[in-house]
């Protein structure tokens, strides 16, 4: 099972994973607000922000800890205890998917005993998310084997499989007049079948392991230690990524979620695929520390790579955004939407430069420092949009704030990653690291093209000098 797989090719699955389904869910986007509703689609659009972040924050943070300690073990070559950490994760899960199977019927209990406190049966849509929720649990637990084996291109083929599925058969059923309650059933079917699926796959493949119920492992303290701190790390995470979608909810109304929501998915998938391009650093540095690898030149190699690539995707997005979502969404529904796009844009512009140091610190075992520093500055994003709101109260000003809190706290992340970990240039990796990021806002913000070619020329040139011609930096490592 453990065949050696190229940074290229984890790349384009990682990125095909990411990409292919949030691209044909966008394309769908404008036939699911026309047969919903603006109303309903932004209630599906809440529900799935419900099932993200009980998926995120229920499962302990082990994906990453799964994914980190199977690959530790392969560079030890230690496979009896790989199947033990294998066994302890599949422990805590199979509990975590009792207590939501559970969670799950009493909504529905509650949907049989007072239907009337939520119009449109939304306890009995809650219900069934909820048992969506508990099935995701074993496919963490499979994905993440997938990727500590490096095999991204399986996880990536698995859950294309299962999303665009479900995604086909939303489509069918809300053109035939269902509602959200069948959408999500859907979900749930397709779901349980591709899990199936790839316990077979694996386990069929784990020659001698065998599945401890009662044995005690030890192992299970390691990979719980691991996961309690890039659980805090996804906590901190949700409450500063989702919580602005809420906040316009509730102020609002849920028709203005409709919107807000769009682009801020569309901002979301991005951010998610600039990772999954890169995602493979985290099992990779694990495993050359294990055996005892040289890993700084790689920290400076994928990260020139993770936040080159990554604005230049920005900018082309942007550059052909108006007439691409005018084709798309019509020009009424583009108007609604653009301001919170660009602004979006800026965010992830910025967000970017956060991925390689989270990856790197979090696979070398510098747990409580990197979540430390989550902590800080985005501490600082909640912060940043209830200020914003508190005095402009628009949904613009939720991101406007976010934007104000990452210009100022990406340099001091950096100075303190610089000081604990890389030991290079203050003034370099503090604050001309962001050069780029700045001069990319720019050309967002520009209203002639005079100005969007000179901000452009700034951050190629000023990316150049601070990233690729960095004495650490070495091409060849990306294409190993």
């Amino acid at each position: 099972m453990s065949r050696p797989s190229t940074n290229v090719r984890n790349s384009g699955w990682n990125l095909a994973n990411i990409l292919i389904y949030p691209t044909a869910f966008l394309a769908m986007t404008p036939f699911f607000i026309d047969q919903l509703g603006e109303y309903v689609f932004g209630q599906w659009m809440l529900i799935n922000s419900y099932v993200f972040i009980a998926v995120h924050l229920v499962g302990f943070g082990l994906p990453f800890s799964i994914t980190a300690h199977v690959a530790e073990a392969l560079g030890k070559d230690d496979t009896p205890k790989m199947y033990a950490y294998i066994n302890a994760a599949s422990r805590l899960l199979g509990r975590m998917m009792g207590l939501l199977s559970l969670l799950g019927g009493l909504l529905y209990g509650l949907a049989l005993w007072d239907p009337g406190v939520f119009s449109d049966g939304l306890w009995t849509i809650l219900s069934v998310a909820t048992f969506f929720i508990a099935i995701k649990f074993p496919e963490v637990l499979f994905q993440s084997i997938f990727k500590g084996f490096e095999q991204y291109h399986k996880a990536a083929i698995f859950n294309m499989l299962n999303r665009l599925l479900a995604l086909s058969l939303h489509f069918i059923l809300i053109y035939l007049g269902y509602g959200l309650l069948a959408v999500f059933m859907a979900s749930f079917v397709v779901n349980t079948l591709v899990v199936g699926i790839q316990a077979w796959v694996i386990f069929s493949r784990m020659k001698g392991f065998r599945l401890q119920i009662w044995k005690p492992l030890q192992e299970r303290k390691a990979l719980y230690h691991f996961g309690f701190w890039t659980w805090l790390q996804t906590i901190i995470a949700v409450a500063s990524y989702q919580m602005d979608r809420f906040l316009v909810a509730f102020y609002l109304g849920t028709a203005a979620v409709t919107y807000f929501v769009l682009a801020a998915t569309i901002a979301n998938h991005l951010h998610m695929a600039f990772e999954a391009v890169v995602s493979w650093f985290l099992p990779k540095v694990a495993r050359l520390k294990a055996s005892l690898g040289e890993t700084r030149s790689h920290f400076y190699s994928i990260r020139a790579f993770s936040v080159g690539f990554s604005l230049l995707v920005i900018l082309f997005i942007y550059l052909i955004s108006e007439p691409l979502f005018i084709l798309w969404l019509g020009p009424d529904k583009y108007a609604k939407m653009i301001d919170f796009f660009k602004l979006f844009l800026i965010f992830e512009a910025f967000l970017v430069l956060a991925i390689v140091p989270k990856l790197y610190l979090n696979a070398i075992k510098s747990l409580s420092f990197i979540t430390s520093l989550e902590f800080m500055y985005k501490t600082a994003i909640i912060v940043g949009m209830v200020l914003c709101f508190s005095w402009y109260g628009s949904a613009q000003s939720l991101i406007w704030g976010q934007n104000a809190a990452m210009i100022v706290f990406m340099p001091v992340m950096y100075y303190l990653v610089n000081k604990r970990a890389l030991h290079s240039g203050i003034i370099k990796e503090t604050f001309l690291n962001i050069v780029p990021s700045l001069a990319v806002m720019g050309a967002i913000l520009s209203t002639s093209w005079m100005w969007i070619g000179a901000y452009l020329l700034l951050a190629i040139i000023s990316f150049i000098f601070i990233y690729i011609r960095n004495k650490d930096f070495n091409l060849k490592l990306l294409f190993e």
